[in-house]
């Protein structure tokens, strides 16, 4: 069984689902929130064409290993998050990107959502966590340290640090 389908299972009260094109509408506003991140990385403004290639960022790996899932509650978008199931070693889960909805945030519910996905990935197939943070990205680098992840790797970007981050 699919992580995603484990989560599903496991916190009963988010309506979980993958974002696909059709209901990507119901998640964009999660995007344009988190507009902050958007200007560390990009230096703009998240725009229509970011969110379509967030859930397209798998092209060329197996559906069934890349994916990005929608949580909400009550009909309100709460957060997306993006894996790699088995990337880049096949003991390893990659989160490629996770944001959430400014109206959730510091109520520990993304704490909740990430907390029950390394349970859930530790209990299963996977030794080792990994992800990618700017070091410019004061407040991504901040949740995932407090999370237990630790960095691994430094590389020189143009005006940042781009730091692998893993939790064993």
């Amino acid at each position: 069984m699919s992580l995603y389908l484990k989560l599903q299972h496991r916190m009963p009260e988010f309506n979980i689902e993958l974002i696909t094109q059709d209901n990507l509408n119901s998640y964009e506003n999660i995007f344009y929130c988190n507009q902050e991140y958007y200007l560390i990385t990009d230096g703009r403004a998240a725009t229509k064409q970011d969110c379509i290639e967030t859930i397209e960022y798998g092209n060329g790996f197996p559906e069934n290993i890349c994916y990005c899932i929608g949580f909400s509650l009550n009909g309100e978008a709460v957060a997306i998050l993006s894996i790699l199931e088995g990337y880049p070693e096949t003991d390893t889960l990659y989160i490629g990107l996770f944001l959430m909805n400014e109206n959730f945030k510091r109520k520990s519910i993304g704490t909740k959502i990430i907390s029950t996905l390394i349970d859930e990935s530790f209990s299963t197939q996977y030794s080792s966590i990994k992800l990618s943070v700017q070091d410019n990205n004061i407040c991504g680098y901040s949740f995932w340290s407090k999370l237990g992840f630790k960095v691994t790797k430094k590389c020189k970007c143009d005006n940042f640090y781009n730091l692998s981050m893993e939790l064993k």
